[in-house]
C-alpha cells in the first residue's frame, strides 16, 4: 500500500504557463466577451435588460468554467508529465511466475502519481460536459428560447433552436456523431456511471446467445493508458475552441 497523500503536488507559477503553453493558443479561443454596458431598466425596456442582465450572467460563467477547466487541465498534465510507465500496462507472463504481471514499468512512486493523474481525469471529463451544458444556456437566452432546466433540456432547446436559427442547429445536433466527442462523452459515461476506464476492470465478460443459454469469458482485463487520456483531452480543449468560435459569431449578431 502507498500513502498517496505522499506524492500530492501542485506546480509553481513559473511551471504553470510551461504546462499548458503548448495549447495556449487553443485556450485562449476558449473565451467569450462579456463586457457590455450598464443596462438602466424601464417599463418600456424591461424585457430586453432582463435578457441582457441573463446574458451578461451566463457568459460570466461560462468563463468562469473555462478558467476551472484549464486549471484541471493543467493539473492532471502535471501529473502526466511527471511520468507515467503505462503504455505496457500487463506483461504475460510476468517475472517470478506470474501468469500477468500489472504494470510491470512501475515503481512505487507512479502509483501515487498515476492516481493523482486519474483524480483530475475524472473531474476534467464532468467539467467538460458542463461547459457544454452552459452554452445551451446561452444560446436559450440568446433565441429568448424559453426553455427551463430538467433532464430534457439539451433536446428542448434544440427543438426550438430548429425554427430559430437553422444553421446552428445543424452544426449543434451534429456534434454527438464528432469522433472526438464521442470518445469523450464514452469516457465520461463510464467514468460516472460504469466502472472507471482509468482502472483495471476484472476481465469478466459475460454474454447471452441468442438461444439463451450463458457464455462468461475472461482475459486480462480493459484498461485505458494515460497518453491515450491525454490525446482525447487535447482533442477536447481543439473541440471546444472550435465551438466556442461558432457560439462568439452567434451572441454578436
Amino acid at each position: 500500500m502507498i500513502d498517496v497523500y505522499d506524492y500530492a503536488r501542485y506546480p509553481t507559477k513559473e511551471e504553470w504557463m510551461k504546462i499548458c503553453g503548448d495549447k495556449a493558443d487553443i485556450i485562449n479561443r476558449i473565451y467569450l466577451d462579456n463586457k457590455r454596458n450598464k443596462i438602466e431598466f424601464s417599463l418600456s425596456d424591461f424585457e430586453d435588460g432582463y435578457y441582457n442582465i441573463q446574458m451578461q450572467y451566463w457568459l460570466k460563467e461560462f468563463n468562469n468554467r473555462v478558467f476551472d477547466l484549464i486549471v484541471n487541465y493543467t493539473l492532471l498534465k502535471y501529473y502526466y508529465d511527471s511520468g507515467i510507465p503505462d503504455e505496457e500496462w500487463y506483461k504475460s507472463p510476468g517475472e517470478n511466475g506470474k501468469s500477468v504481471q500489472y504494470f510491470p514499468h512501475f515503481e512505487k512512486k507512479h502509483y501515487g502519481i498515476l492516481y493523482w493523474f486519474s483524480f483530475y481525469v475524472d473531474s476534467y471529463y464532468t467539467r467538460f460536459e458542463g461547459l457544454i451544458d452552459t452554452i445551451y444556456h446561452i444560446i436559450n437566452i440568446k433565441y429568448r428560447l424559453g426553455i427551463k432546466p430538467s433532464s430534457e433540456f439539451r433536446g428542448n432547446v434544440l427543438k426550438k433552436l430548429e425554427k430559430k436559427d437553422k444553421a446552428l442547429y445543424k452544426y449543434l445536433n451534429s456534434l454527438p456523431k464528432n469522433p472526438v466527442y464521442k470518445k469523450i462523452n464514452k469516457f465520461r459515461n463510464n467514468i460516472v456511471h460504469n466502472y472507471r476506464p482509468n482502472q483495471i476492470d476484472s476481465g469478466f465478460t459475460r454474454t447471452i446467445n441468442h438461444e439463451g443459454s450463458e457464455i462468461i469469458t475472461m482475459s486480462v482485463g480493459n484498461y485505458t493508458t494515460s497518453t491515450e487520456f491525454l490525446n482525447n483531452i487535447k482533442d477536447s480543449l481543439d473541440l471546444l475552441a472550435d465551438i466556442t468560435d461558432v457560439i462568439r459569431v452567434k451572441i454578436k449578431t
